[in-house]
């Protein structure tokens, strides 16, 4: 038995675990699907009870990071790895990202004309989208990037502004696409690119706005340096990254950073991505306890 962990929802995971196993019958592949803190949570647990008994796991950026720190991966060179370009694996051969999320502005086509459209963040403290902006309540890692790309100083008049504009929070991004499609607001702060496409595809009235820094979450894959069948581990891996693998992900919507697949929408549009160095992940607690005071968050 292969066992998995991942935080990629159910329906995508199944779907590779499925096709993995479609193409090696030999293997009797378990899918772990868990939430972004309960995988860190319980590989910490695990390792510290001297239990190890998973061989791969996929995992949002900033948990990737607090399973990474512990030495909870091996190095894997997969074949596959040089398909991919640099900000989307790290240097020393740990992971790659196996798919991205950018966080782009979004808004509902039936409620806000082109003209009024924001052009930058900074249109976005304008008095008029007061009390009519949504956004996640758990954008811990979102508002780091911005600092970091930013610069702190101006960064933090952006959070400190948008503070000011009665925003409406939700928990998630999932959920935000559909109080957004449904018509209770207007805009959304930031939201995943492949939600707002796929509601679109299904007839919603719902558009991106890619405003500048776009800033992408890369979800790493990589082997556990503990994994009871590292064989199968690396098989699975460099099948993830395959160009069979990113296909199948693409299929959900999903970006690939993997060259010569079929680019997303914000890819066709040359829009340029900055990707989440997950190392700022090291001042979590810091950046979460900003996050939370500036928006007024428990």
């Amino acid at each position: 038995v292969f066992v998995y962990y991942s935080t990629t929802d159910i329906r995508d995971g199944t779907a590779m675990v499925h096709a993995f196993q479609k193409k090696y019958p030999f293997v009797e592949p378990k899918l772990m699907r868990l939430g972004s803190t309960q995988v860190v949570v319980k590989v910490l647990q695990e390792h510290r009870g001297g239990v190890h008994l998973f061989d791969v796991i996929s995992a949002t950026s900033f948990q990737f990071y607090e399973i990474f720190k512990e030495g909870l991966f091996q190095r894997y060179d997969s074949p596959e790895r040089r398909a991919f370009t640099d900000d989307f694996k790290d240097k020393e051969g740990f992971w790659v990202s196996a798919y991205h999320n950018a966080s782009v502005v979004s808004y509902n086509t039936n409620l806000v004309k082109p003209q009024d459209l924001p052009k930058n963040y900074d249109d976005l403290l304008d008095p008029k989208w007061k009390g009519k902006m949504l956004m996640d309540s758990r954008e811990t890692e979102w508002y780091a990037s911005m600092l970091e790309i930013l610069g702190r100083e101006k960064g933090l008049r952006l959070m400190r502004g948008l503070a000011k504009q009665d925003l409406s929070f939700r928990p998630g991004r999932t959920l935000i696409t559909q109080v957004l499609a449904w018509g209770e607001a207007p805009l959304a702060v930031n939201n995943y690119d492949h939600l707002v496409q796929s509601a679109k595809k299904r007839g919603a009235p719902v558009e991106s706005l890619p405003l500048t820094p776009v800033v992408s979450r890369v979800t790493p894959i990589a082997l556990g340096r503990y994994a009871p069948h590292p064989n199968i581990g690396r098989l699975f891996i460099d099948f993830s990254l395959s160009e069979e693998g990113q296909k199948i992900l693409r299929s959900f919507g999903r970006s690939s950073a993997r060259k010569g697949t079929e680019p997303d929408d914000l890819q066709r549009k040359g829009i340029k991505l900055y990707v989440s160095d997950i190392s700022l992940a090291k001042d979590y607690a810091r950046y979460d306890k900003e996050f939370k005071e500036i928006f007024g968050l428990r």
